[in-house]
């Protein structure tokens, strides 16, 4: 029994499928005479390529047709019923030669088969036609032999290339021919000339069928008679569509559209579920994702041009359902599924050459369905999206914001203030240092031996308390230099440091909100809290670039940082001022526990003095004792002063004016060496 595709193949112009350019061309070239000495055709596989030449070949030979056209018929073409359409038919032709390049492409090929015999008269016909299918295969050397005799052939040698991959073959040789590209054939026209093969053969068949056969020939008609014929044998002279889809590994719509669901609404347990369902069919998985992006390239399409029925293979009901599920992608689904499409075309190309297809295909889909886990810019372009909308949608009104700052100054935590020493006039023989070592904010969601009071960085003298308050006085113009035992007046004690209101205020007003024990949720929220940051000051926000909120209770929020440096900086007034409100804002009443990567804490760290305030520390004079060397010890606590702490140095005490050095104190006389016995 012969098989459909050669029982089936076009003989005469008329019967070709899907080229009507090609035959158009072809015909009226034949009918006026103004034929070429070369013709390339190129184009997909099974498209008719080889088909057209013989065609052609026929056209030329042909009997009846040469005849009519001699008497001036115009439109004569093969009949196919001749002596030479036969003869052209079955390849026994002794005027048509057909070469495969494919098996033969050495030069010595070309030089015995063409370029000695081509001087020759044809034998039957008025010309001699060589096809060379799969041209491209041939070497540089035979290209370059073919070349002389193709550019200046004899008159009654016409030469018909065909090749499926135009791109390799020699630009002079392309020069010298006439190309007709051939189209991928229509899955219209291809079911049209199914449904007249089944009809021809008595096949029972269904058009959801003859569709899948279609869409899986990919414009291929030859591949299409081919699974027709599969089809009819698996099926006893029956082709349906269930069985159309078992045997070429298709998916049905409704599998289709629960992936592109699940994927919408980011449902990772139910994509790994689907994908298992089709691994334990023996379907493949290749194939499905192709299917898929078909699938999602038609919701794509529902979505940016609108549901017109012609736009859709299924009409209008077709662009409905698929613009349902385009509903489902959120507020900007254009651009997701954009993003959609793209990571799964390019997990079909991946596809091909790896060694487990699922594990690509599940890859693909997580990154989908948690872009979190995903850095590439499409992924991240989402993600900010998504946090853009959430800001648009959470946005807290400033009346509201004004109620909760009111309780919240009155839980900020206290500060230690600058603690003024009485120094007696006769007593004091140089200045003296007249601050207690001044506490640092108490920093909300610092570190955690920075939580409550600041600790000093060294641990200084207990200063006494003054026996009353000494009055502030005015400020005094630069006393000038006096005696020693002139009283010298007091620096001006600095003005309390205001609490970190900002800080606080968010802490005390932020409404206490459930744990976030979703690890997605965690870090969606931990890059909410990244991009408000950035919005208000950009450069702290580089801090927390490479940070991940690593988990969270209800009451305590743990960051993890890659380096120290970044918590050191972040347990800065002025930083903490900007970054705590922002995480109350977003997880609510929370404190921050900031830890190395690994779960490491890093040593404590505390903030260096800028190059003036070391400057104007050093300017400092150091505690002294009482000039008088017969004060009594009762009065020596009072004329000490506490030393300072190179970290918690009052900003104010740096840029009072400091009265004029004094003449240095005497020193202490040495005690007397005891006397040897």
């Amino acid at each position: 029994m012969e098989s459909l595709y050669r029982k089936y193949r076009p003989l005469t112009f008329d019967s070709v499928v899907g080229q009507q350019h090609i035959v158009s061309t072809l015909e009226h070239a034949i009918t006026e005479g103004r034929l070429s000495h070369a013709y390339l055709f190129c184009g997909p596989r099974g498209t008719g390529k080889t088909t057209m030449a013989r065609i052609l070949a026929k056209a030329l030979l042909c009997r009846n047709a040469e005849a009519a056209r001699a008497e001036g018929a115009s439109g004569c073409m093969p009949d196919g019923t001749c002596e030479e359409c036969e003869l052209i038919a079955e390849g026994n032709h002794p005027d048509v030669y057909e070469l495969d390049a494919a098996s033969r492409t050495g030069v010595d090929n070309v030089r015995e088969e063409i370029i000695n015999s081509v001087n020759f008269a044809p034998v039957r016909g008025k010309y001699k036609i060589y096809i060379i299918d799969e041209v491209h295969m041939l070497t540089t050397a035979a290209f370059n032999a073919l070349l002389k005799t193709l550019e200046e052939p004899p008159a009654h040698v016409i030469f018909v290339l065909c090749t499926t991959d135009p791109q390799k073959i020699l630009e002079t040789i392309l020069s010298r021919c006439q190309r007709f590209d051939f189209h991928r054939i229509g899955n219209e026209d291809i079911e049209h000339r199914l449904s007249y093969v089944c009809e021809q053969e008595g096949f029972d068949y269904d058009d959801e069928a003859l569709a899948i056969v279609a869409r899986h020939a990919k414009g291929g008609m030859r591949d299409a008679l081919s699974t027709l014929e599969q089809l009819s044998v698996f099926g006893n002279g029956a082709v349906h569509a269930d069985d159309a889809r078992s045997l070429l590994g298709e998916v049905s719509d409704q599998i289709l559209g629960e992936f592109a669901r699940a994927i919408a609404e980011r449902d990772i347990a139910e994509l790994y579920g689907l994908i298992r369902a089709q691994v334990e069919e023996g379907n493949d998985l290749l194939e499905l994702t192709r299917d898929l992006v078909a699938h999602v390239r038609d919701v794509y399409v529902a979505c940016v041009a609108g549901t017109r029925g012609e736009l859709f293979e299924g009409g209008a009901e077709q662009s409905e359902a698929l613009a349902a599920e385009a509903a489902a992608f959120g507020g900007h689904p254009a651009d997701r599924l954009a993003r959609v499409l793209t990571v799964l075309d390019d997990a079909a190309l991946e596809m091909r050459g790896a060694s487990d297809v699922r594990l690509v295909l599940e890859i693909a889909c997580t990154r989908l369905a948690r872009p979190e886990a995903d850095l590439t810019i499409e992924a991240l372009a989402e993600r900010v999206a998504r946090l853009e909308a959430m800001v648009a949608n959470a946005a807290v009104p400033a009346s509201v914001a004004a109620a909760g700052a009111a309780p919240a100054a009155i839980a900020a935590a206290p500060v230690a203030t600058q603690q003024p020493t009485l120094i007696s006039g006769a007593r004091a023989a140089a200045p003296v240092a007249s601050t207690a070592p001044t506490a640092t904010p108490a920093r909300q969601g610092g570190m955690p031996w920075d939580r409550g009071a600041a600790a000093p960085a060294t641990q200084p003298a207990p200063a006494p308390k003054p026996a009353a308050p000494a009055p502030q006085p005015a400020p005094a113009p630069m006393p000038q230099p006096t005696a020693a035992s002139a009283p010298v007046p007091a620096a001006a004690p600095a003005p309390q440091p205001q609490p970190n209101t900002a800080a606080q205020v968010a802490a005390a007003g932020a409404a206490e909100t459930p744990a976030v024990e979703d690890a997605g949720e965690l870090q969606r929220k931990w890059v909410e809290v990244v991009e408000r940051v950035k919005a208000q000051q950009p450069s702290y926000a580089a801090l927390l670039l490479n940070a991940r909120a690593t988990a969270d209770d209800g009451s305590k929020l743990t960051v993890s940082f890659p380096t120290a440096f970044a918590i050191k900086m972040l347990g800065r007034a002025d930083t903490q001022a900007v970054f705590l409100p922002t995480v109350s804002a977003v997880f609510g009443r929370r404190t921050v526990d900031y830890v190395l990567d690994g779960g490491v804490r890093p040593a404590p760290q505390h903030e260096e003095l800028s190059p003036s305030a070391r400057a104007a520390a050093s300017a400092d004079p150091q505690p002294v004792s009482s000039a008088a060397p017969a004060s009594s010890s009762a009065s020596a606590p009072q004329q000490q002063a506490a030393p300072v702490a190179a970290s918690t140095l009052s900003a104010s005490k740096l840029a009072a004016p400091k009265p004029a050095a004094p003449a240095p104190a005497p020193k202490p006389a040495a005690a007397p060496a005891p006397k040897s016995s």
